[in-house]
């Protein structure tokens, strides 16, 4: 067991004290340092039903980004943001994020 108990004590308010001459409980006692606690339900719910579109946006995030410096890479360098931005914006917009009006299966282009 754990601690073995020498002596018992009562004191006038009826509560009694155990006295020992051990000075560490024999009990191996886990370690619990690393212990994660358990998400609560709504925490899971709201990971589960956020969790996808999350990852969705991470991914369509990186396509954009990926795509940005394949087709404006000249654009969207350091010094040519610093002449003129306005050309990589164009770029980005025109290229990247929206289709232009001549490309084959685009009928609308919004202004």
């Amino acid at each position: 067991g754990g601690v073995s108990f020498d002596a018992l004590s009562a004191s006038a308010d009826n509560r009694l004290g155990r006295w020992t001459l051990q000075k560490k409980s024999r009990k191996v006692v886990p370690k619990s340092s690393s212990r994660r606690r358990n998400p609560s339900a709504i925490e899971s719910f709201l990971w589960n039903i956020f969790r996808i579109p999350l990852l969705l946006t991470i991914v369509i995030a990186a396509v954009a980004v990926r795509d940005v410096f394949n087709i404006c890479g000249e654009e969207v360098n350091f010094s040519a943001l610093m002449m003129d931005m306005n050309a990589a914006t164009k770029c980005v917009y025109r290229e990247v994020l929206w289709a232009d009006e001549t490309r084959t299966g685009v009928d609308f282009v919004p202004e």
